[in-house]
């Protein structure tokens, strides 16, 4: 009799503690992780002191922007650097040892952060029986990276006329995805005018769009020097070739092409990366 009370009290006191836990659960408000960006500005914050770190309205959206004066005895012009849609403003690929390698040239640099990469399409192409293989599909949407770009290039604007403030040339280095749409921007002969490109292993994820960079590229006013990596990724490495030959064909003069050994994390590539882009803007004058 006892053990059967005993089952009776410990099964009121497991439905009371449940009943509890589901109404606890009910009041427990579910938020959605922060962004990368919104991580990344943190950290900006967080490590970077002074007036370093400045934030930058672009519509009414503020974003967070990395300023450093040059610091030679003459100033030659402004860098605006866009790392790519994964990574922070002072990412390791390159990007912040450039920035503050820039300055000792008389380049002034705004590297700033950028939205935070939209999904891509991972659904599985069903099979075709009129095709040897499963269809490809798009990796990016459509839609998608049309508001993508929107909000891109409005970060772009905003950030040219900070540059506008200052002497000198603009020039634009950009990473990755990022570099690809700024391409396309360019190449529909913007009001906003730079004096030179570089693209650091530009690509996009997508096999249509990757393939359509290659003649976009040609098509920028501004010369454009293109660097990639020995050991780059896939999307970067499928189009090096067809890239030269698409420029080559569209005459035009002012395009380069450099490859990097190792790839774009090893640190021991980054002065070697900072020379290529001297000797370019050298070449073209600037």
């Amino acid at each position: 009799m006892k053990r059967i009370h005993c089952y009776i009290y410990s099964f009121v006191l497991f439905f009371i503690s449940s009943t509890c836990l589901a109404t606890e659960t009910k009041n427990i408000e579910i938020k959605a992780p922060p962004s990368l960006e919104s991580i990344y500005q943190q950290d900006l914050y967080h490590y970077l002191q002074g007036d370093e770190v400045k934030q930058i309205l672009a519509g009414d959206i503020e974003f967070t922007a990395l300023f450093r004066d040059h610091t030679a005895a003459q100033a030659k012009g402004i860098a605006i650097l866009f790392p790519d849609w994964s990574l922070p403003a002072n990412n390791q690929l390159g990007l912040d040892y450039l920035r503050k390698a820039l300055n000792d040239y008389g380049w002034v640099s705004y590297a700033l952060n950028v939205p935070d990469q939209i999904p891509l399409n991972t659904a599985t192409a069903l099979s075709n029986e009129t095709l040897f293989h499963a269809p490809t599909l798009p990796i990016l949407s459509d839609t998608e990276l049309k508001t993508y770009k929107l909000l891109l290039i409005s970060r772009l604007k905003a950030i040219y006329q900070k540059a506008l403030e200052h002497p000198g040339f603009i020039i634009i280095i950009a990473q990755g995805s990022t570099s690809a749409m700024i391409v396309e921007f360019f190449a529909d002969k913007p009001e906003e005018e730079i004096d030179a490109m570089i693209l650091l292993s530009g690509y996009l994820p997508d096999p249509a769009l990757n393939k359509n960079l290659t003649n976009t590229i040609a098509n920028v006013t501004a010369p454009v020097l293109d660097i990639y990596h020995t050991h780059d990724n896939n999307w970067v490495l499928s189009e090096v070739s067809n890239r030269k030959k698409a420029n080559r064909k569209a005459h035009k003069l002012d395009y380069r092409q450099r490859e990097l050994f190792g790839n774009n994390a090893s640190s021991t590539q980054h002065a070697r990366l900072l020379k290529e882009i001297y000797g370019f803007l050298t070449k073209i004058g600037i």
